[in-house]
């Protein structure tokens, strides 16, 4: 995508060289010195995106001066707005142009702005970009239960320069959560506008889920109030169209290749557009049909948006998503949307091409090295991460545990999908002994992280203490990692801002590493509730980095209290 954008950029240059070169070409017999040079600096101009029902305004004000006048009676002014599909309206005539934004505008708006000398025919060209500006563009977000109420808090910003909020839901929105806290889940890949109208250049916008005891919210990501035109059971359209208005959402995960929440139990999808019309998966009858449990997936960003793996805990197998067509069309999915409940027969009865089931993981060219649908009976399935492998390939890895034994399982996307030959479906698994006192944790989950930053490695958490464990020796390697300086407080979770490859984030031109996928954050619970949020900086080798004093490069934020969940939100600017 930023390839298309640099082509665009590019695209627009060589007009505006081809036709100033054809305005010189015109001047006849003037010599160089005796040509009126307009100079045109545009200044930098960007606007936050107003709450829902409001407008905001920007005014573009480019300073335009002549190296042979001072006066400005010989000029006159073009503005021109990119649109959709690579399109450009004029817009104004005048020196300045004032324009509104609401809150659907959340991408980079572009206008060219020519100024001519009428008097010679010359004009000049200048290209003027207005940026978006999110809160909560960097944003660690932290789900507490404050006397049994869900309070949301954050760690928002970049560097030494964090905002810590224990509230900033209310903060935001002047009220409150309502019901106790459950969970967290992030989008960060939702389009901001139809696919069909920007197909080059889609802007993403985050979908934030809080889930409470009373209420599944779909918050903004970048406002945080309820999302304007979705909400739970608009996303999960199956539910409320057949009369159901339960909830008990237990995952929401998204990438660029799709959407998809664990809702009781079952799995619900929707393809990487803007409508975020998700469907249930049928478990397929090679899978056994009927009902299953999942309790934890990967949504991989593999070459395809079929790459979905999860665990279901009540068969002890993994299962795989085989088909996210959902067998229609993006024009058929929108008449759904707009349908207002007329178009329910073809939301539940779409063409015969939907295959779209859950299937066991079968062997691929190579032989499996293990059983992916018989895995140990009551392993407790930990993380469903991403792990890099031998010349830059990146294939999931799940971590579970029985005891004091985790069971690590390697499965490649690209053979799963069928996209790359020769290989195996699950080409590695790994028992690791654990080391440190997880008795703390009692019969649930375990922290356990992992990255595609890394080569076969994953972190995991035992009381006050974070380990690392290398899986690329011929038996896995524990180190200690880090410890709380707090020998009674228990680390509660660990993650990875993202467990996919770095994000670029584009400010104007600018191109930035964000480095998220080598940052890692945990919460830690001390004796009293209060807790804090820690964040590390990894090497490579899945080190702490230090600063340049030699020490190492840890931040502590605190201010919170029972942290139920937590979760990265980040915003990819194209």
């Amino acid at each position: 995508m930023n390839i298309m954008k640099t082509f665009r950029y590019a695209a627009v240059l060589l007009a505006v060289m081809a036709t100033v070169s054809s305005c010189y070409e015109d001047l006849g017999n003037y010599e160089y010195h005796e040509i009126n040079e307009i100079i045109i600096t545009p200044g930098v101009y960007s606007y936050s995106t107003p709450a829902a029902g409001q407008t905001a305004t920007v005014t573009l004000d480019p300073a335009v001066s002549q190296t042979m006048k001072e006066d400005t009676g010989n000029l006159s002014y073009v503005w021109k707005r990119q649109g959709a599909a690579l399109s450009w309206e004029e817009v104004g005539h005048e020196p300045t142009y004032t324009f509104e934004v609401t809150s659907s505008d959340v991408q980079t708006i572009n206008f060219i702005f020519a100024v001519t000398d009428d008097e010679l025919g010359i004009t000049t060209y200048a290209e003027i970009p207005v940026n978006p500006i999110f809160k909560f563009e960097q944003c660690w977000f932290l789900l507490q239960d404050v006397n049994g109420q869900a309070v949301l808090g954050s760690v928002d910003g970049e560097g030494d320069g964090r905002v810590v909020t224990s509230d900033i839901y209310r903060q935001e929105t002047g009220i409150s959560l309502d019901g106790s806290p459950k969970g967290l889940g992030v989008h960060p890949y939702r389009r901001s506008l139809p696919i069909r109208e920007y197909p080059m250049d889609p802007g993403y916008e985050i979908l934030l889920g809080v889930f409470t005891s009373a209420k599944p919210y779909i918050l903004n990501g970048s406002t945080l109030a309820e999302h304007s035109s979705l909400d739970y059971w608009r996303i999960l359209y199956g539910k409320k169209a057949s009369g159901d208005m339960s909830f008990n959402p237990q995952m929401m995960q998204g990438h660029t290749n799709g959407f998809a929440i664990i809702d009781d139990g079952r799995l619900w999808y929707a393809v990487p557009d803007e409508l975020a019309l998700m469907y249930e998966a049928e478990l397929g009858q090679t899978a056994g049909g009927g009902d299953y449990y999942a309790t934890d997936m990967n949504l991989s960003y593999g070459r395809n948006a079929q790459c979905l793996v999860l665990y279901d805990s009540q068969g002890s197998r993994f299962l795989y998503y085989s088909n996210s067509g959902l067998g229609m069309g993006y024009n058929e999915r929108a008449d759904i949307i707009d349908g207002g409940g007329t178009a329910d027969d073809a939301y539940f009865n779409p063409n015969q091409a939907n295959t779209a089931s859950l299937t066991d993981i079968e062997e691929g060219d190579l032989p499996n090295m293990f059983n992916p649908s018989a895995l140990p009976a009551g392993l407790v399935m930990d993380n469903m991460g991403m792990t890099q492998v031998e010349n830059g390939v990146s294939n999931i890895l799940a971590t579970g545990h029985v005891g004091n034994t985790f069971h690590s399982y390697e499965m490649s996307m690209y053979s799963i999908t069928g996209h790359t030959a020769g290989l195996s479906n699950c080409p590695n698994s790994w028992t690791v002994s654990m080391e440190g006192d997880v008795s703390s944790y009692g019969n649930g989950k375990i922290p356990v992280a992992t990255s595609d930053y890394f080569i076969r490695l994953f972190f995991y958490a035992a009381g006050n203490t974070i380990y690392k464990v290398d899986l690329t020796s011929d038996s896995p390697v524990i180190t200690p990692l880090w410890t709380a300086d707090d020998t009674g407080a228990v680390i509660t979770g660990l993650k990875m801002k993202s467990d996919t490859t770095n994000e670029d984030v584009r400010y104007g031109e600018e191109l930035l590493p964000k480095g998220i996928a080598h940052h890692m954050g945990a919460i830690v619970r001390h004796q009293d509730g209060s807790c804090d949020l820690v964040e590390f900086n990894l090497t490579a080798a899945g080190e702490i980095e230090q600063d340049g004093s030699g020490n190492q490069s840890v931040r502590v934020f605190d201010g919170f209290t029972n942290v139920v969940d937590f979760v990265f939100s980040y915003r990819e600017r194209i």
